[in-house]
């Protein structure tokens, strides 16, 4: 163990050989520790409430995700769905149901470990192919989300549509409080309540309603960039900033 925090994650595959390769794999990062690893179940739910991992990377099984992503007494995990199949049903199952990420199985080490830094922080990440499909598919959203953008960002605030606009524009909570002079923890209670307000499943939607609202605008959004390698046991990590590849995700999907 490194003398500095690392995330904690959780692998949940119904194949014991994908959950030995991606567990080696993140094993390689010195910030990331994987805390456990089941196959889908009630026996997965049980040690994700045991263990309290901040990511779960699983397979793309609907029902499973909806329970873990289910609020309760702690926070949910941050969900990365883990598939091999890059059908559009499953993206946008896995987002409806209430993932903030989404890879291929063949996703590179680099991908994978962006993922899980990014997913960590509040942001969202998505593979790049998948990127396009998203934008150009928002009918995601779900039935509540008949009525007009313009009345459903009426219901909020003004500082929750300040965290809103952040949101879109790729920040994490911890960068929206510093822009706000806030805690990450007042951050947090403003997200719950937008997405309450907004009746949406998670940030990845708002930010997408936020950006087709004209909220913010494509001028506004961060843009993409290689990102800095991966950081070295010496160094505390910086989950201050989603990295990598979820800078070019942030850019084209406005997470």
């Amino acid at each position: 163990m490194d003398d500095f925090s690392t995330l904690e994650v959780m692998l949940v595959d119904n194949e014991d050989l994908v959950r030995r390769g991606f567990r080696q794999a993140l094993g390689e990062a010195p910030d990331l520790t994987v805390v456990a690893d089941a196959r889908v179940g009630d026996e997965a739910l049980r040690l994700v409430e045991l263990r309290r991992p901040q990511v779960v990377l699983v397979d793309a099984e609907y029902e499973f995700i909806r329970k873990l992503a289910q609020p309760s007494e702690a926070a949910a995990p941050g969900i990365i769905v883990l598939t091999s199949i890059g059908l559009d049903s499953h993206l946008f199952g896995s987002l409806k149901a209430g993932a903030s990420g989404f890879l291929l199985k063949s996703a590179s080490q680099e991908e994978l470990t962006s993922a899980v830094r990014a997913v960590a922080v509040g942001a969202a990440f998505l593979c790049p192919t998948m990127t396009r499909r998203l934008i150009d598919r928002f009918e995601i959203l779900p039935p509540p989300q008949e009525r007009s953008h313009a009345v459903a960002l009426a219901a909020l605030s003004g500082r929750e549509t300040q965290v809103l606009a952040g949101i879109a524009m790729g920040r994490s909570n911890q960068e929206i409080a510093h822009e706000l002079h806030v805690t990450a923890a007042t951050v947090k209670s403003h997200v719950s309540r937008i997405l309450a307000k907004l009746e949406l499943p998670n940030r990845m939607h708002a930010a997408l309603m936020a950006q087709r609202s004209g909220l913010v605008h494509s001028s506004q959004l961060p843009q993409a960039s290689a990102g800095p390698p991966a950081p070295q046991a010496s160094s505390p990590p910086a989950p201050s900033r989603a990295r990598g590849q979820a800078g070019l995700v942030k850019a084209r999907t406005t997470l």
